[in-house]
């Protein structure tokens, strides 16, 4: 019974450290191979007192979809037979010359176009958010990151956007 018992546990753990590899291999393809977009950032804060200094991002293209959110939760509890939005979805996002997302929608399953990417969101307590919502920066650092106009995203086939960078109002890296 204590061989099977330390088998198990062994079994176990392997299964948990190739689990966690894999998605630490995934991430790193999706950051060399994924496709670029760069999002405008709405207004942030960047200090928090109980996690440090971070970025909370918010983003601007996602501003009117999470009022259509809003204004579907509201049909949605009033009726009850009004169609509801899922809090995680996919969106289209169109993007310019510059990779820069111009508009974004609500995906009904349509084929994507040469200037679009499929994105996945999710909503937590009204807002909309692509990748993430935060940015984490060492201490004394948020009076660069305070110059953040747009995050940089790397984009998967299967809609999910990982940030790589934040940039300042010339689409410039800032530097951590």
């Amino acid at each position: 019974m204590r061989k099977k018992s330390r088998w198990l546990t062994g079994a176990v753990i392997a299964l948990a450290l190739v689990t966690v590899n894999v998605s630490i291999w995934q991430k790193e393809q999706l950051l060399k191979q994924g496709a670029v977009m760069i999002l405008p950032l709405a207004p942030v804060d960047p200090r928090s007192l109980m996690q440090g200094d971070y970025m909370a991002l918010n983003y601007a293209l996602t501003r009117p979809l999470e009022q259509t959110l809003y204004q579907q939760a509201v049909a949605c509890g009033a009726t009850r037979s009004a169609p509801c939005l899922p809090t995680s979805g996919t969106l289209i996002v169109d993007l310019d010359a510059q990779r820069h997302a111009t508009q974004a929608r609500f995906d009904q399953g349509e084929p994507l176009q040469a200037n679009q990417l499929r994105v996945k969101y999710h909503q937590h307590a009204g807002s909309l958010t692509v990748g993430t919502n935060a940015y984490f920066f060492q201490e004394d650092h948020g009076e660069r990151f305070a110059k953040a106009r747009y995050g940089a995203f790397r984009v998967g086939s299967d809609g999910t956007a990982l940030l790589t960078d934040l940039l300042d109002e010339q689409g410039k890296v800032i530097q951590p």
